[in-house]
């Protein structure tokens, strides 16, 4: 069922959950600290010095800043997800499922602050009792709204027998 399906055709179960998923939703302002910077680049490998050398940056970046790491905010697009999609009545597991057409389309330099906006594309039946939520992600710059990342993101939801 596309976005656009009747609700009564869902099962019970999603009803709430695409009434909640259909709206374009707006997380919270999170601030990209250089603290979280490296703590990423530590559990990732990622020293790429964009990311962690402060003083190279302020001499050799433009805006003189460090950058986030793009998949550093790619991950920030399933946060408000997991309590939400938890809470809902009837689903026994959330699944990530994956990603489509992810694009880094700008920097975030470390102290900004960004905020995940959500909308729903589709909810699709996959078998019985599984359901493909996709769903719209944009992260974006707090201070100027420039989009910094845009992706599909899926999740498996699986019924409660």
């Amino acid at each position: 069922m596309s976005a656009g399906a009747p609700i009564d055709a869902l099962p019970t179960a999603l009803q709430a959950l695409r009434q909640w998923a259909a709206s374009e939703r707006l997380g919270a302002c999170t601030p990209i600290t250089q603290s979280r910077i490296d703590t990423f680049a530590d559990a990732t490998g990622d020293h790429n010095w964009i990311h962690v050398d402060p003083l190279r940056a302020r001499a050799e970046l433009p805006g003189g800043q460090t950058i986030a790491h793009g998949f550093l905010l790619l991950s920030l697009t399933v946060e408000d997800d997991v309590a939400a999609l938890a809470g809902f009545s009837g689903i026994a597991h959330v699944l990530n499922y994956g990603l489509n057409k992810v694009r880094f389309l700008a920097p975030v330099p470390s102290g900004s602050e960004v905020r995940v906006r959500s909308q729903l594309v589709a909810l699709e039946a996959r078998q019985p009792g599984q359901w493909l939520l996709t769903q719209r992600k944009a992260v974006e710059r707090v201070a100027d709204g420039e989009l910094a990342l845009v992706a599909e993101h899926l999740s498996l939801i699986v019924l409660a027998p």
